[in-house]
């Protein structure tokens, strides 16, 4: 689902900007991932990439993708989060987001430890048109079955990001992520 007149993905340049590489990638594609090593800076530079766009939305998690609590305290770390742009608007309720119309960025912060409920809400908001999804993942084989709704997976490094085959990103899904839902 590109977004219309945009770039091809495959045509895509990275620099070590990663803040622009994110920039780049959300002016040509609807559902995005983000993954990459711990410590790289996927939600900062996330929300860097996005500090002068309106209408952007924010889902937390208190575990990281290992399943441990955020350090510190999850209110700190949201705390943090909601300080790297103050006109965050942070989601309470993902059932508010079914009733909007108009086109939002909506920043999801981690899939692992997500009920099997979420999970099915998450996959309803990348099919949304008006909704454009940034699904930060520190390990990519959590996205399970949500990878076929994906558009581009970034894997980003602290001297720049590259692009993640989707073919590759579905194979790893499938062999080292969760069992898809219909078959739990």
């Amino acid at each position: 689902m590109r977004k219309d007149g945009a770039e091809s993905p495959g045509k895509i340049v990275f620099t070590r900007d990663n803040p622009g590489n994110i920039r780049t990638v959300i002016g040509c594609c609807k559902n995005i991932v983000i993954c990459g090593v711990k410590g790289v800076g996927k939600i900062t530079n996330t929300i860097q990439a996005v500090k002068d766009n309106t209408n952007v939305y924010y889902i937390g998690n208190p575990v990281d993708f290992e399943g441990k609590k955020r350090p510190g305290s999850y209110e700190r770390y949201l705390n943090y989060i909601m300080s790297l742009k103050r006109d965050l608007n942070m989601v309470k309720s993902i059932q508010t987001l079914f009733k909007m119309k108009h086109k939002i960025i909506l920043i999801i912060d981690e899939i692992y430890g997500r009920s099997d409920a979420q999970l099915e809400q998450i996959d309803k908001l990348f099919g949304m048109e008006n909704i454009q999804v940034i699904q930060i993942v520190g390990c990519m084989k959590n996205m399970g079955d949500l990878i076929d709704k994906v558009d581009i997976i970034i894997d980003m490094h602290h001297n720049g990001a590259f692009i993640v085959d989707k073919g590759l990103a579905k194979a790893i899904c499938r062999i080292f992520g969760p069992k898809p839902r219909h078959e739990r």
